[in-house]
């Protein structure tokens, strides 16, 4: 069966109902597009076929003029003056009694048929106009007409690393088909589906690392940016790194963002709702959440005796405050009757209701702080007031991309933010875990299902380096109905990931500098195409500083420095956080400071339920920093990876 996309809304329901069947009928070698941009719409259909070849397709009421055939002329002259064939236009009219071709100088090819004869022998008359292309015009082709399937060659790893910078030769990439056609679901207002009582539409693309996810995010708000220029596009990202290597890509590679798009954070778009939804009782000034800290001994100046009987370490009680504002549980009944889930710890019901009364004071404290305000509670107390929802700024379309690390009151507060008839489209990897505990999308209030598309072929990184992540994922040994499994065939085949062990922390960074000096001045790679990301031992701020010591002045970009990434030249290492880099790639990556997260479960100070959450959301984080390299994978570690990983690694 053909590969139909868009179900073909360009052509009326009189012609549709007729021909569609018939190219239904046409075996999966054939693609069956509707261009989505009217500006570049030479056909109504434009069929992909096999040995890559190309046909144009359009049903008219009567036989077409020249007028009517502009863009398809337009396109074919393009193609003459490049030296290509032109592809040829079949015009399928009701009761013609003749086929003839039309001339049209300087081209030919328009095929007229008679409706009727076409729904009977449509499959060879397709089959026998088909013009067989090279790569170069079918390049060409998609770039004019499928323009949203085209990936510039900066904004991905597809390529190998190139040992000396020749980025002006490099070639563009184009979204597979499964990646193509999850760019454009729900793109025509025709295909919107609303069930039941949902006041907007939803879609889930479930991806494995390196399947495009953000590529086709991306590709789709420009997509639909243009295609609705009246419509309001809000692009969110988990963190500030991707955010800004993105803002960077259009800057540098994608063109000029759409005016109708914002790209942001969550946390910048949540307080810019903070800041619009004034009638809050609690906003008095605008909030500098960042530099916010609250001391828990003030805090609890006045609950001393209520914190001394719940026997919680400081972590655990700070910890709890932020679950019950995450999960927008409402009030003490609500909590008490709660089935906490993946918390590491466990709360009887006595320390529950002690909880909650220092949960109260805490949040009250917070509230008549001066210097800031608590992120998680603002964001409840938006969710939570109705009253404010019709001065939140409302969005047509949302995007959301690592979905899977979204709070339920962060996807609350993105519902908010959409109009009645919106839609959301949101990109996860359920590898990586799902909203840090054990909750599904329904609990959340999102019907995705029979709306979710799963791509489980990885673009980014090799059969290698994804087979050691998905070791190390196995492990947790957690069934899932999410769990999505790679597709190992034709991905690209590479060299094991290397580990590096070391005796200290000292031996690691002097090994790391080493191997880092070696690819740079020997291996001729360059900076821009290696990433470093470290784990929480390490500051970001004194290893950028070791790091240009060793290697030279100016020589990366620290993307958690916000300054920084303001000023993004591309053309640097990037130096990345293990908690911040999802979403982000690069050929080379190296991993420092594995050896914290494999041993951070073995802490004596954890109860045994505590170690396997812990253990889960260590190698969670350790997979999500394996899979963002392309090709060449090095990790260094004091602490030895588990027995069932080693046979695929390299170590050192």
């Amino acid at each position: 069966m053909a590969i139909l996309f868009d179900h073909l809304v360009n052509v009326s329901d009189k012609h549709r109902r007729k021909i569609k069947p018939m190219l239904e009928s046409l075996d999966d070698t054939y693609i069956i597009r509707t261009p989505v941009l009217t500006d570049r719409t030479p056909a109504q259909v434009v069929i992909e076929g096999p040995n890559q070849s190309w046909l144009f397709l359009s049903c008219h009421d009567s036989k077409p003029d020249e007028k009517s055939l502009s863009q398809y002329i337009e396109l074919s002259n393009k193609l003459r003056e490049k030296g290509f064939s032109a592809i040829k236009y079949l015009a399928v009219v009701p009761n013609h009694t003749s086929t003839t071709d039309f001339f049209y100088k300087p081209t030919k090819g328009v095929v007229i048929l008679d409706r009727e004869d076409f729904v009977v022998n449509g499959p060879s008359l397709i089959q026998e106009n088909m013009i067989a292309c090279g790569d170069k015009i079918s390049d060409f082709i998609r770039s004019e007409i499928v323009s949203e399937s085209v990936i510039n060659a900066e904004c991905t790893t597809r390529h190998p690393i190139k040992r000396n910078d020749n980025n002006s030769q490099l070639k563009s990439f184009f979204l597979n088909y499964d990646q193509e056609a999850a760019t454009k679901l729900d793109m025509f207002d025709t295909d919107r589906e609303v069930v039941g009582d949902e006041e907007f539409s939803v879609r889930l693309i479930n991806g494995v690392a390196g399947s495009g996810k953000t590529l086709i995010l991306i590709n789709r708000a420009i997509l639909y940016c243009k295609k609705y220029p009246e419509k309001n596009t809000l692009l969110l990202i988990h963190n500030k790194p991707i955010t800004a290597d993105i803002t960077f890509k259009f800057d540098k590679y994608l063109g000029k963002k759409p005016g109708n798009l914002s790209i942001k954070t969550f946390h910048s778009f949540a307080l810019s709702q903070t800041r619009i939804a004034n009638s809050l009782k609690f906003l008095k000034a605008l909030f500098d959440i960042e530099k916010s800290t609250y001391s828990l001994e003030d805090i609890l100046s006045k609950n001393t005796e209520i914190f001394l009987k719940l026997k919680l370490s400081d972590s655990q009680i700070l910890s709890e405050f932020e679950y019950i504002n995450d999960h927008l549980i409402a009030d003490e009944t609500s909590y008490l009757d709660l089935e906490r889930q993946g918390r590491g710890f466990s709360v009887q019901q006595s320390q529950r209701k002690l909880l909650w009364i220092l949960y109260e004071h805490a949040m009250d404290y917070v509230r008549s702080h001066k210097k800031g305000y608590l992120a998680s509670l603002y964001i409840r107390e938006l969710c939570f007031n109705s009253e404010g929802d019709n001065k939140l700024e409302k969005y047509d379309h949302i995007l959301l991309d690592e979905a899977q690390f979204f709070f339920p009151s962060w996807l609350e507060l993105v519902k908010k933010s959409l109009k009645s008839d919106g839609q959301l489209f949101m990109c996860a990897d359920p590898n990586q875990g799902f909203l840090k505990s054990k909750l599904s999308w329904k609990s959340v209030g999102l019907n995705v299902r029979g709306r979710t598309k799963k791509l489980s072929y990885s673009y980014r990184t090799t059969i290698e380096i994804l087979s050691a992540a998905n070791a190390l994922i196995d492990l947790l040994e957690e069934s899932s109905e999410d769990y999505l499994k790679p597709d190992f065939e034709k991905m690209a085949h590479g060299i094991k990931p290397k580990v590096v062990y070391s005796g200290t922390p000292q031996d690691e960074i002097q090994r790391f500098l080493n191997e880092l000096k070696f690819c740079i001045q020997h291996g001729n790679v360059p900076l821009h195409q290696i990433m470093i990301l470290c784990s929480d031992s390490y500051s970001p701020w004194d290893l950028k500083r070791i790091i240009e010591v060793n290697v030279g002045e100016g020589s990366v970009s620290n993307y958690m420095d916000k300054t920084e990434i303001e000023n993004l030249t591309g053309e640097k290492i990037k130096l990345v956080t293990i908690n911040s880099c999802t979403g982000m790639e690069s050929g080379l990556t190296f991993v420092l400071g594995a050896g914290d997260l494999l041993n951070k479960h073995r802490n004596l100070d954890l109860l045994e339920d505590e170690k396997d959450v812990v253990r889960s959301e260590s190698y969670r984080k350790l997979y999500v920093a394996m899979t963002r390299a392309g090709q060449n994978l090095v990790i260094f570690s004091t602490d030895r990876f588990p027995d069932q990983v080693t046979p695929y690694l390299d170590e050192s």
